[in-house]
């Protein structure tokens, strides 16, 4: 099973009114991968510094979300489900308003409460 992990930027580069210049290492998602059993394979995208390639084949997506990330983050988890992937988003976000995760992408797929996160 391969399981990717994203750090989405703060916004995008084209067509947008702000752009993530903000630098700080995404420790939440080597901790993740650091606790991964070695018989997973684990690859992570680190958006504000390369494309995410939704084409690459994974068998399920984890999406660490911040207040500020959290649009982005949507989108990244959208187009996943467009290809039938299973996304699991947690952070401070979608913690604090899970509501807002569900509707935003509810309509892809069913969504399902997992502990402090949510998977769809």
């Amino acid at each position: 099973m391969k399981i990717t992990l994203i750090k989405p930027r703060i916004g995008r580069q084209e067509d947008s009114f702000y752009i993530d210049e903000g630098r700080m290492e995404p420790l939440q998602l080597a901790v993740l991968a650091g606790m991964t059993p070695d018989e997973y394979e684990v690859n992570m995208f680190d958006d504000r510094f390369e494309d995410v390639d939704f084409d690459e084949k994974t068998d399920l997506v984890a999406i660490t979300v911040e207040t500020y990330t959290a649009r982005r983050a949507y989108e990244i988890a959208t187009e996943y489900r467009l290809r039938g992937v299973p996304v699991v988003m947690g952070g401070m976000h979608v913690t604090l308003i899970p509501e807002e995760a569900v509707c935003t992408v509810i309509q892809l797929s069913p969504v399902m409460p997992v502990g402090f996160g949510i998977k769809f």
